[in-house]
């Protein structure tokens, strides 16, 4: 079995369709009926929030940076009983 020593995942804002608008103001009217939980796009202006001229027109950026890296690696991590992770997350804020 082969383990990765580093693993980064891109984490992006999603819609959680509870609330009108067009930015994450905690003030928006509440959205009626609800709308389903959908990934944040990036729609036709560049300064909305999480959004960024690419080379490919307008892009999502990530919110954040998930790294899981590993800890240790050793026989008892190769046997079938589980004996709990051997990686620890750590979130931190993108590079944008």
């Amino acid at each position: 079995q082969t383990w990765y020593k580093k693993v980064e995942l891109n984490v992006f804002a999603w819609d959680a369709g509870t609330e009108e608008g067009d930015d994450y103001n905690l003030f928006n009217e509440e959205t009626n009926p609800r709308g389903k939980i959908s990934a944040f796009m990036a729609g036709d202006t560049s300064n909305a929030v999480f959004v960024s001229e690419g080379d490919n027109g307008l892009q999502v950026l990530p919110v954040g940076v998930l790294t899981f890296e590993l800890q240790e690696s050793s026989a008892k991590c190769m046997t079938s009983e589980p004996s709990g992770p051997t990686a620890s997350p750590t979130m931190s804020p993108s590079k944008s």
